[in-house]
C-alpha cells in the first residue's frame, strides 16, 4: 500500500467513526444565522460567483461571509480573498496541516454551507471537523452528518440556495 492509498484509507477509518459517533440529538443554540462559511470546489466559483445573491438571500453582509474552496486537481489558484485547499492540506487520520484551513474549520460558523460533490473525501472531512452549529448541503448518504439537507436536480446551485433560505425562514433563522 502506497502512503497516498494509507492518507486515504485512514480518512475514510475518520469519517466512519465519525458516522457511529454521530448522534441525531444534536443541540442548537441558534437564534439567528449571522456569520456563515462557505465550502465549495474551486471550479464552481470560477464559473458561477453566486456569493452575492446567497448573502442577498440570508441577508448577511457580504464580510459575514467566509468562503473557502476545495481543489480537486490540486493545481489551481483561487481569488487572493478565498481560502484554498486540496488533498495535501490533509495528512494521515484526516489530519489537518494547512494553517488557513485549520482556522477555517475552528471557525463557529451559524451555517456552514457545503457545495462540493458529496462523494469527494476531503470536503466530508472538513464538515466534520468544522466548529458550525449548523451544518447544510446537498442531499447524499455520504452527507449523513447534515442538519438540512437539499435534493435539488443536477445539483442546481441556484434552487439549492432558495430552498435552502426557505427551510431558515421556516426554522426563524433568518426573515
Amino acid at each position: 500500500m502506497g502512503l497516498l492509498n494509507l492518507k486515504i484509507t485512514t480518512a475514510h477509518k475518520f469519517i466512519k467513526k465519525q458516522r457511529k459517533a454521530h448522534g441525531s440529538n444534536r443541540d442548537f443554540d441558534l437564534k439567528s444565522i449571522r456569520r456563515v462559511g462557505l465550502l465549495s470546489e474551486l471550479s464552481l466559483i470560477q464559473t458561477y460567483d453566486f456569493t452575492k445573491r446567497l448573502c442577498e438571500g440570508l441577508g448577511i453582509r457580504k464580510e459575514d461571509l467566509k468562503v473557502f474552496l476545495y481543489d480537486t486537481e490540486g493545481s489551481g489558484s483561487a481569488p487572493e480573498f478565498y481560502g484554498m485547499c486540496d488533498e495535501k492540506s490533509f495528512g494521515y487520520r484526516a489530519k489537518i496541516k494547512s494553517e488557513a484551513l485549520n482556522k477555517f474549520v475552528q471557525r463557529e460558523f451559524d451555517l456552514l454551507i457545503n457545495y462540493c460533490d458529496p462523494q469527494l473525501l476531503y470536503p466530508r472531512v472538513i464538515m466534520l471537523k468544522s466548529k458550525a452549529h449548523l451544518l447544510a448541503g446537498f442531499e447524499d448518504e455520504a452527507n449523513f452528518f447534515n442538519d438540512i439537507s437539499v435534493k435539488t436536480p443536477g445539483n442546481d446551485i441556484d434552487t439549492f440556495n432558495a430552498e435552502l433560505v426557505k427551510y431558515l425562514q421556516i426554522l426563524k433563522l433568518i426573515e
